[in-house]
């Protein structure tokens, strides 16, 4: 089994070298980047699901005079729709728990135009004062569709986010620049599956910069989702920082939190988390 864990939220205690004793190694770097990477990713995907799923309480009643049927991810927000300036927002308050146990609090913001699920419409997601748990959530995603296959039920959808930026409970922050192609279809059993490619490069929480490059598709799975991994179950990225790389690898699809770190041809077995600590052992 996979021995070495890696739980995220507060990876920068363990992680981190005072400046007053030491410069803080490539090593820990790398390790800083899967962190930012990886709460960063899982911040992403926290609010195509929220955007989607409000998009879809619209779709559904097109033609109606009944609302569609409402995802659970939005059973503590206010969705509204402004027909005529073409907005959706979505508003979780002062905060509200998820029956998933993320406690989401401020809105999302989506212009759009079009039907999501038409070549060339597209959608802008911003944020006023969002935070998922103790961090906020910052930037803009551009989404536009590129693709639909009727037959095979798949949509290509680019998105491009500037200006991104996770600040954290402890006052430190991350930002990001990415570009990615994701690809959202059904598996076998009939429930969403999302595949994404591209790249990114940011600022971590030590404040080094670093690039990452995804060298396999990345997985997510809704079902999953549900089930609380919210990190994919498969694929593989590369990072960059200075003259080091290293990969993670999410799996072969499994629903769980585990990967394999590899930096300097040697590999160790992680787990993923968005939340607790990093642990050893």
């Amino acid at each position: 089994m996979k021995r070495v864990a890696f739980l995220l939220t507060a990876v920068i205690a363990f992680a981190l070298v005072s400046c007053e004793d030491s410069a803080i190694s490539e090593s820990e770097v790398i390790d800083l980047d899967f962190a930012t990477e990886v709460t960063m990713e899982s911040a992403e995907e926290d609010v195509t699901t929220i955007t989607d799923a409000a998009d879809e309480l619209f779709e559904l009643s097109f033609g109606r005079t009944e609302m569609g049927a409402r995802d659970e991810i939005l059973d503590c927000a206010t969705v509204e729709r402004d027909t005529v300036n073409q907005i959706i927002t979505i508003d979780f308050g002062d905060g509200c728990e998820g029956k998933r146990g993320r406690v989401r609090s401020g809105k999302i913001i989506v212009t759009y135009d079009g039907n999501r699920r038409t070549e060339g419409s597209f959608r802008s997601v911003t944020f006023d004062n969002f935070f998922v748990d103790s961090t906020q959530v910052e930037g803009t995603r551009t989404k536009t569709v590129t693709a639909v296959d009727a037959e095979n039920l798949s949509i290509t959808v680019d998105i491009t986010l500037t200006g991104g930026k996770l600040t954290f409970g402890d006052g430190t922050s991350a930002t990001r620049e990415a570009q990615k192609t994701r690809v959202w279809s059904f598996d076998a059993s009939g429930d969403h599956v999302t595949t994404v490619s591209g790249s990114a490069s940011g600022v971590n929480r030590e404040g080094v910069s670093y690039s990452m490059a995804i060298t396999e598709d990345i997985v997510f799975q809704r079902a999953c989702w549900r089930a609380g991994v919210f990190v994919p179950v498969s694929g593989v990225k590369m990072f960059t920082v200075g003259e080091s790389t290293a990969t993670i690898d999410y799996g072969d699809g499994e629903c769980d939190n585990l990967a394999t770190k590899t930096q300097d041809g040697v590999s160790e077995e992680i787990e993923l988390s968005v939340r607790g600590r990093r642990r050893r052992g």
